[in-house]
This record gives structure tokens, C-alpha cells and sequence, in this order.
């Protein structure tokens, strides 16, 4: 049984000590997507805090089949479409919270062209339609598989594969475009 089961259960028999294991476990994957949903830290942590109010009242339906994971993150994901609705917010993915490979200590000259790359996927993720975001935002800043993305949104895997590798071809598009400019 895997550890998750474990403090799932003991929960469920009153122990609240497990629910803070697993509350800390998860919070900053729940934060973190909540805040490339919304884009606004404050909202961020209300929400997160709201889907871990949900979690714990409702966690005796919870189905040991899917993976807990998943099925946080897809509360946290209805949760950030109903704050949206909502509030009705324009929002983008804050590409800071996203997780890149690169130098801990560039020089300034790196530095630069991080902040423009940076940029350029700023804009484009704020340009993707809902759906789009989701899945860049779930594989990017938590490192979820295209199975565990499909789960999430109730789509199946190949249909979150075809989706991904589309965005990444338009962006790898967008990004030579936005080279070509800067060089003129």
C-alpha cells in the first residue's frame, strides 16, 4: 500500500496529524498550479486552502483506484475555473514558477537573454485558450505524465499528447519568429 493510502486512512479514522502530512506533502504543487491558473499569489493561496478544505471533507470519496494526486489536482483545477468564472480574470501563466534548466549563475549577458526568453514564453502561454494553459502548466510546473494530465481534465492520453506536441511545434515557431524580429 503506498503511503498516500496509508494517511488517507488513517484520516478517515480521525487522525488529523495524517491530514497535515499529506497537506504538506501536496501544498506547494496546489499553490503552484492555482498561481499559474490565476496569477495572483493571494488568490493562490485561498484557493489552495479552499482545496484542501474540500479534500478533507470529502475524502471518503475519494477512489483508491486513481492516483491521489490526480485527483487533488483536478479539484484544484475546478477550483481555479470557478474562481476565474467567477471573478471573470484575465490571466497568464507566470512563467517564473515554471521549471527551467539553466545556469544558477549566468553572466549578465545570459542573464539578458533569459529575462527575453522568458518573455516570449510569457506571452505566448498567455495567448494559449484555457485548455492549452492547463496542460502546459501541469506537465511544466508540476512534472505530471500526459496519463496522470488526461486524468486530471478527463481526456485521454493520446489526446493530451497530440495537444502538447502541437503547442510545443507552434511555440518553437512563435519563439524563431520573435528571433527574426529581435535581429532586424
Amino acid at each position: 500500500m503506498d503511503e498516500d493510502l496509508k494517511l488517507i486512512k488513517e484520516v478517515l479514522k480521525g487522525n488529523v496529524d495524517s491530514f497535515s502530512i499529506l497537506m504538506n506533502k501536496y501544498e506547494h504543487m496546489v499553490f503552484s498550479f492555482a498561481y499559474n491558473m490565476i496569477n495572483d499569489r493571494e488568490a493562490a493561496q485561498d484557493v489552495t486552502q479552499e482545496v484542501f478544505i474540500i479534500v478533507y471533507n470529502k475524502l471518503y470519496m475519494y477512489d483508491k483506484k486513481y492516483k491521489f494526486k490526480n485527483w487533488l489536482l483536478k479539484i484544484a483545477r475546478n477550483k481555479c475555473i470557478d474562481y476565474i468564472r467567477k471573478y471573470k480574470r484575465v490571466y497568464e501563466a507566470n512563467i517564473e514558477d515554471i521549471t527551467y534548466i539553466y545556469d544558477k549563475n549566468p553572466g549578465p549577458e545570459e542573464a539578458m537573454e533569459i529575462r527575453e526568453a522568458k518573455l516570449i514564453i510569457r506571452d505566448f502561454i498567455g495567448k494559449l485558450g484555457d485548455i492549452d494553459r492547463q496542460i502546459i502548466t501541469l506537465k511544466y510546473s508540476s512534472g505530471t505524465t500526459f496519463v496522470d494530465i488526461g486524468e486530471v481534465m478527463g481526456m485521454t492520453e493520446g489526446a493530451v499528447k497530440r495537444r502538447y506536441y502541437k503547442i510545443r511545434d507552434s511555440f518553437k515557431k512563435h519563439y524563431e519568429r520573435e528571433q527574426r524580429e529581435k535581429e532586424v
